[in-house]
C-alpha cells in the first residue's frame, strides 16, 4: 500500500490546510496543482479528509475518513462522474448540490479531479459558486496543468502545490508497494519525482531490459569487434532509444559519483559499485562517456537515426575508455 500521507505531511500545501483548519478559517475553495496525474485523486482524498475529519490532524480510521477513502461519504462528492473530462453537466450538478444541506455533518466538500479538462464554458459556470459558495461548502479542485485554467478561476481559489518528491520520500512511501530495493532505486532515479512515474518504471519490463543492456555494454563490450554485436542487441531489443539512453546516463552518473567518493549521490550504491569494478572505467572515461550520452540525447531530439546513433555512441564510449586507460 502506498503511503501518500507520508509524502504530503511535510509539504507546505498540506500544512497550510492543516493550519487553516486549526484556526477555523478553512477557505471556501482550494486549487491543488499536482504533476502526478495518475494519483491526483488520492492526494485530493487526503485533503478532503483533513477538511471533514473531526480530529486534528485527520485520524484516517474514523467513519468519515473511511467513507471518503471509499468515495462513499454523502457530504463529500467527487467529480467528474464519468471517466473522462469534467463536463458542464457535472458543474450543473455541483451548483445544485451546494444549496442542499449536509446529510451527516456541518460541512460539504466537492472534489473536482482533473479540473484542467473543463472547457471554458464549464469553468465560467463554476465562477459564481467559487466566488460566493453557500456557508460551510468547500470546493477542492485538482489539476495537473495550471495553464489550462482561466485566470478568473485561479483568482477565486487558494492555491496549493504538490512538489516533486526526492528519493528518500519516494522510497519510504513505496517500500511496501515496490519491495525489490535495487529495482525501486533504479525506478526512482529515472523517474520525475512522482509516484506514478516510479510505479510505471518499476513494473515496466522494458525498463529492466534497458538496465540489462546497459550493464552488458559497459562490462562486456571490450573492442571494436564487439560494436556491431552490442549495437544490434540494443536496437533489436524493443527498448526505446530514449529509455536506453536515460538508464545508461543514470549508471554513468552513479559510477562517477562512486569514483569521486560521493557514494551518497549514487541512487543505487551496491549495484553500481559492482558495475564500476567490473567495467574498469576510470574517471576520464566515465566523464567522456557521460558527455557522449548527453550529446546522444540532443541528437535524438533532432531526429537522428536511432540505429546509427547507438552505433556512434557505443564507438565513442569504447574509444574513450581505452584512450583514458593509456593516460
Amino acid at each position: 500500500m502506498i503511503d501518500f500521507k507520508s509524502l504530503l505531511k511535510n509539504t507546505s500545501a498540506f500544512q497550510l490546510v492543516q493550519r487553516d483548519k486549526r484556526q477555523g478559517r478553512l477557505s471556501h475553495a482550494y486549487l491543488l496543482f499536482c504533476p502526478d496525474g495518475e494519483f491526483l485523486g488520492e492526494y485530493l482524498k487526503i485533503f478532503a479528509k483533513e477538511i471533514m475529519c473531526e480530529s486534528a490532524p485527520q485520524c484516517d480510521v474514523c467513519r468519515t475518513c473511511n467513507l471518503i477513502d471509499a468515495k462513499a461519504h454523502p457530504d463529500v462528492l467527487f467529480f467528474p462522474k464519468g471517466d473522462g473530462a469534467v463536463l458542464s453537466s457535472d458543474v450543473n450538478t455541483i451548483i445544485e448540490e451546494t444549496f442542499l444541506k449536509p446529510i451527516e455533518g456541518q460541512k460539504k466538500v466537492f472534489v473536482i479531479e482533473n479540473a484542467q479538462t473543463m472547457n471554458a464554458s464549464a469553468q465560467n459556470k463554476l465562477l459564481k459558486t467559487l466566488e460566493e459558495p453557500p456557508e460551510n461548502v468547500h470546493i477542492l479542485l485538482g489539476s495537473t496543468n495550471e495553464f489550462a485554467l482561466l485566470s478568473t478561476i485561479k483568482s477565486r481559489v487558494r492555491k496549493l502545490e504538490i512538489p516533486f518528491f526526492n528519493k528518500d520520500q519516494l522510497k519510504n512511501a513505496l517500500k511496501e508497494e515496490c519491495p525489490e530495493d535495487s529495482k525501486l532505486d533504479s525506478a526512482i532515479a529515472c523517474a520525475d519525482g512522482t509516484v506514478g512515474k516510479v510505479i510505471s518504471l518499476y513494473g515496466d519490463q522494458t525498463f529492466m531490459e534497458a538496465q540489462s543492456l546497459c550493464k552488458q555494454v559497459l562490462i562486456e563490450m571490450q573492442s571494436s569487434k564487439d560494436l556491431l554485436l552490442y549495437s544490434n542487441k540494443v536496437t533489436s531489443s524493443g527498448v526505446a532509444t530514449e529509455r536506453f539512453l536515460a538508464v545508461l546516463e543514470l549508471f554513468l552518473r552513479d559510477m562517477l559519483a562512486i569514483d569521486q567518493g560521493r557514494e551518497d549521490l549514487a541512487m543505487n550504491q551496491k549495484e553500481v559499485q559492482n558495475l564500476k569494478n567490473a567495467s574498469r572505467f576510470n574517471t576520464g572515461a566515465l566523464i567522456h562517456a557521460l558527455e557522449k550520452v548527453l550529446e546522444a540525447h540532443k541528437r535524438l531530439k533532432f531526429n537522428a537515426n536511432p540505429t546509427m546513433l547507438i552505433e556512434w555512441l557505443l564507438f565513442q564510449i569504447l574509444e574513450g575508455k581505452y584512450k583514458w586507460q593509456k593516460l
